[in-house]
């Protein structure tokens, strides 16, 4: 299998703005929708191996997570990382009453995700003038899972935190490409550049 090179730092900038850009668009959605101000961490973009990634996500505790394939022009995967802490007062936004049931969980858990990664995803898709579909997010536990069983070796991770100001509530979303999808991104990159 080849390695594909990292971005360049250009590459690297560019593609930081444009996420940059997209997930302010998603926290924006999600914002409206719950009525509150969200915060987002700068998007942090590496090279990662199946079990960095493993590591990545799962250094938080507690934590509720969930994945997203894509496919169209670039392909991959989306993984979040719900906290659990905060989800009580973040479900009262959403108009949920207590006390909660798992079934109201799982809704709330899943419809995050899909506003957060599906605006993120649409974001970046339509500044770099790519199509991408995204599947509906299923919910995984991590240690049932086997990441050396991914479809890539080498992936470019880029990650995002979204922290809900009024509560301790905050969430990871990691998007994750192959080698055919980060050469695809890295040349689109270049025309843009260009």
């Amino acid at each position: 299998m080849s390695i594909v090179l990292p971005l360049d730092e250009d590459q690297r900038d560019a593609l930081q703005e444009l996420l940059n850009i997209s997930m302010g668009q998603a926290a924006n959605s999600l914002a409206q929708l719950i009525e509150t101000k969200i915060d987002i961490s700068i998007p942090k973009i590496s090279t990662v191996t199946p079990n960095e990634l493993y590591g990545l996500l799962f250094e938080t505790k507690d934590a509720f997570y969930t994945r997203q394939s894509f496919l169209g022009d670039i392909h991959g995967e989306v993984m979040s990382v719900l906290s659990q802490s905060g989800l009580v007062e973040v479900a009262k936004l959403m108009d949920y009453e207590e006390p909660l049931t798992k079934e109201d969980i799982q809704e709330i858990i899943l419809e995050l995700c899909n506003i957060l990664a599906g605006a993120c995803l649409a974001g970046l898709s339509d500044q770099l003038e790519l199509t991408t579909n995204l599947n509906m997010p299923t919910l995984f536990q991590p240690e049932k899972s086997n990441f050396s069983d991914l479809q890539w070796q080498h992936t470019l991770v880029m990650e995002v935190q979204f922290i809900i100001a009024i509560s301790s509530f905050s969430m990871r979303v990691v998007f994750c490409l192959d080698d055919e999808s980060l050469i695809r991104m890295k040349d689109t990159l270049d025309e843009l550049l260009g």
